[in-house]
């Protein structure tokens, strides 16, 4: 999936212009698999949990 394809799909899901989606620097999850097959340094935000700090960084 392309960066492109990724941002519309986000976007598509979120309401959210593509523009505010590539602000917010969406990128696919590529976790590190050990060669085990263990996921490590996977990251994941939920932004409904998040808290709102748009208005301390402006």
């Amino acid at each position: 999936m392309s960066p492109f394809e990724l941002e519309r799909a986000v976007a598509q899901a979120t309401g959210e212009s593509r523009r505010e989606i590539r602000r917010r620097g969406f990128q696919p999850l590529v976790p590190d698999c050990e060669p085990d097959g263990e996921v490590e340094n996977v990251t994941v935000v939920d932004w409904d949990r998040a808290p709102d700090v748009s208005e301390s960084i402006r």
